[in-house]
């Protein structure tokens, strides 16, 4: 595998750069007191091992950031899932290298529904998670790469808005927020209002949104699997959030918070139009509601010092329809709609659940500690529906789920050194019944258990501060994350292929190792690392064709291929990263990150690549910060997937090629009320095809379990040479927004 020469050189500054500017801060730091502080520079460096990437709202408003994908594009090792023609959105969090439910993805502690685990269904049954997000409402967003339970890969942590951060300390504020973004031309206008009064505080935000189809660089329109153009699309979402805080006295304060999204979207698949069906349509609908009230307490000077409890209703559904004008008719047809077939797909999962969570310090001439301790309750109804040409029975069994977690984490702090440990203990347990679920087979491939499994986590963490610009650690955390309930009871059996659950699944296991080197004062910020992480009982699909035999669906003949879930003996990522932020002038900043991991997956003793790891990716930029007006220019360039890291029964073609992008930023403020924002990303129009994207074309790790890649099943069209360009990333975008604040 080859690298550009130039390229691996910046990795290597990148990396290097620490070192490299140390006595020149120093010196900077003496000369320039009034420097402006970024982030949280200039405030005494934070006493913990284990820390979080934090994403704040000004950054996704600066970007015009329109989903989760464009929210959290800059962050190293990070990467969001949407495939074109897919339907799904935003699937999932892809973080170094792992993606789907085994990340584990809440907003405001409250945990968001399972995705899709089977890709094979493509539009029949999708059902992503990033559609239940609007990132208009979003405070902060908290990415921890560390395992722990129910998060196998690591967790975004979604805050959205507090009455406080829009009152910003007087009586009453809000503000109007428009926005462009030409990626997919969504406009979207927010409002956004709060007050207080007395004891009480409250505020309301609402946003209304619509766009298209997610542009690329296709050119081929008409229909069949040679279009190139994107499918044309339409969406619209309204989305609403209330948030009420009654302080009860100086240290206790009562609260209450409301939200509602709903997304519908309207897609014409003209890339799957063939011989037998000459329209394809669909529409799809999110829906999200929730109610949480919860205690805070707060400025304790006793044993506890701070703490929070909420309890919480949510209620996500999705409803997807997919309609199909066949040439020559189908078995069941729509009355008064001659040759069309509709199949429907409707998921929903509602959840009511307890998270308490506290901290309390003790301090004396040697030893300083804080320890943070709770628990989280969350009992899931999920329910789904199928009914159609194809269906013969609900794509995954009704069920009961119940996860329960419990954790003390602690930071000791020995003068400069500082020590981390942790402990939690988590429990689930899944009860499906079969009401609706009929396997149309007489084994017991689709049999039906109930499963419960508990586990302990530990993490330890360690650092020395020889200086605010150099501090070594190391740290280690334990994973686990239950099998899903798709992967424990499901049966798609539409006709000559199948895929299937298995209740004897064990849950997953991690072990995760980092060590790194830190630091930072008024003018630098940096951190270098070197991760290396183990997994046990890695859950997939597979071929077991071979060894069961099962008829065609509705034909004469036995099924080509019968995937089901099944655990892999162990599994290896590995790789490093580093960042680096600088102040090297008044009003500018340079900054720059790199990321690199490989990975692999053993069967039957042969370790094998695997497919979601991210390729090589290194981001520099220059900025430049007034209180008035700033600008920006960001590099980045991303490696080849190379054929040798990527494994996959289907012959499937490999559009992956190394590329370089440069956007541009700026803004203006020419008064305390008002804000302009604008920028261009993709200047010079560069056609590449983002990895995180084109692997749900290649979604299973091992050799047998057959991604949508190497041919059509109807749910996507296959990725080939000739059409690869419908796969691309996007061109030249710009987008723009305006900000009256009141």
């Amino acid at each position: 595998m080859r690298r550009s020469p130039k390229i691996i050189a910046l990795a290597i500054a990148c990396i290097g750069l620490p070192m490299v500017v140390y006595a020149e801060t120093v010196v900077y730091a003496e000369r320039e007191a009034q420097l402006p502080t970024v982030h949280v520079e200039g405030k005494a460096p934070s006493q913990r091992v284990f820390k979080n990437t934090k994403i704040k709202a000004d950054t996704i408003q600066k970007q015009s950031a329109v989903d989760l994908k464009s929210a959290l594009k800059d962050v190293p090792g990070v990467e969001v899932l949407d495939a074109q023609g897919s339907r799904q959105g935003n699937d999932s969090v892809n973080i170094r290298g792992l993606s789907g439910n085994r990340i584990g993805m809440s907003i405001d502690g409250i945990d968001l529904p399972e995705s899709s685990e089977i890709k094979n269904t493509g539009q029949f049954a999708i059902f992503g998670r990033g559609n239940f997000i609007d990132v208009s409402a979003l405070s902060s967003v908290d990415i921890s790469k560390n395992a722990r339970g129910f998060g196998l890969g690591g967790s975004v942590a979604m805050h959205t808005l507090t009455p406080d951060e829009i009152l910003k300390g007087e009586k009453q504020g809000g503000y109007i927020d428009t926005q462009y973004n030409s990626v997919n031309k969504t406009t979207s206008v927010t409002g956004a209002g709060a007050l207080t009064a007395g004891d009480w505080r409250g505020m309301v935000l609402g946003t209304y949104r619509k766009g298209n189809e997610l542009d690329n660089r296709g050119k081929v329109g008409g229909q069949g699997a040679l279009r190139t153009k994107s499918d044309p699309v339409d969406y619209n979402s309204r989305y609403f959030l209330t948030k009420h805080e009654f302080d009860l006295n100086a240290q206790n304060t009562l609260k209450f918070a409301a939200e509602y999204l709903s997304r519908n979207q309207w897609t014409d698949s003209y890339s799957l139009a063939n011989a037998s069906y000459s329209d394809v349509t669909g529409t799809d609908e999110n829906k999200k509601s929730r109610i949480s009230i919860g205690h805070e307490y707060h400025d304790g000077e006793g044993f506890v010092k701070s703490g929070s409890t909420q309890l919480y209703w949510q209620q996500s559904k999705t409803a997807s329809s997919t309609h199909r004008d066949y040439v020559r008719g189908c078995t069941t047809s729509i009355p008064g709609m001659l040759n069309r077939c509709d199949f429907d797909f409707n998921n929903k999962d509602k959840v009511i659940g307890l998270n308490s969570e506290w901290l309390s310090h003790f301090e004396n001439n040697t030893l300083s500690q804080d320890w943070r301790y709770g628990v989280r309750l969350a009992h899931h109804e999920l329910t789904s529906d199928w009914r159609g040409y194809y269906a013969k029975s609900k794509p995954a069994a009704d069920n009961k789920t119940t996860r329960a977690s419990m954790y003390i984490d602690g930071d000791l702090r020995f003068g400069k050194l500082v020590v981390s440990p942790g402990l939690s203990a988590h429990y689930y347990n899944v009860k499906p019944n079969n009401n609706g679920f009929v396997t149309g087979v007489t084994n017991d491939i689709g049999a039906l258990h109930k499963k419960h499994e508990n586990a302990i986590t530990p993490r330890f963490g360690i650092s020395y501060e020889f200086n605010p610009l150099l501090i070594p650690y190391f740290q280690y955390a334990r994973g686990f994350n239950a099998p899903s309930s798709q992967q424990l009871a499901s049966s798609w059996n539409p006709g000559r292929y199948s895929v299937w659950g298995n209740p004897d699944l064990k849950a997953e296991t991690a072990n995760n190792f980092e060590l790194g080197l830190r630091g930072r004062n008024e003018v630098f910020e940096y951190g270098i690392s070197g991760f290396d992480n183990h997994y046990k009982n890695f859950i997939d699909y597979t071929d077991v064709s071979k060894e069961l035999s099962l008829p065609i669906t509705g034909g004469q003949g036995k099924q080509y291929f019968i995937l089901r879930a099944q655990n892999f003996s162990k599994a290896h990522i590995y790789g490093g990263e580093a960042y680096a932020r600088w102040k090297f002038a008044p009003d500018w900043k340079a900054s720059g990150s790199v990321a690199y991991s490989r990975g692999s997956i053993r069967q039957d003793g042969v370790d094998h690549p695997i497919n979601s790891v991210m390729p090589v990716k290194v981001k520099l930029g220059v900025a430049y910060e007034k209180e008035v007006w700033g600008a920006d220019v960001n590099f980045t360039y991303v490696a080849k997937k190379d054929d040798k890291d990527i494994y996959s029964a289907d012959t499937y073609y490999n559009p992956s090629k190394s590329y370089a992008l440069v956007d541009l930023g700026g803004y203006w403020k020419p008064n305390k009320h008002l804000s302009l924002h604008a920028g261009v990303n993709n200047v010079f129009n560069k056609k590449y095809w983002n990895w995180a994207d084109v692997a749900y074309m290649i979604p299973n790790v091992n050799s047998q379990a057959h991604g949508t890649s190497g041919h059509s099943d109807g749910s996507m069209p296959a990725l080939t040479k000739n059409n690869a360009d419908f796969y691309s990333a996007p061109g030249r975008t710009f987008n723009i927004g305006l900000r009256y604040t009141f």
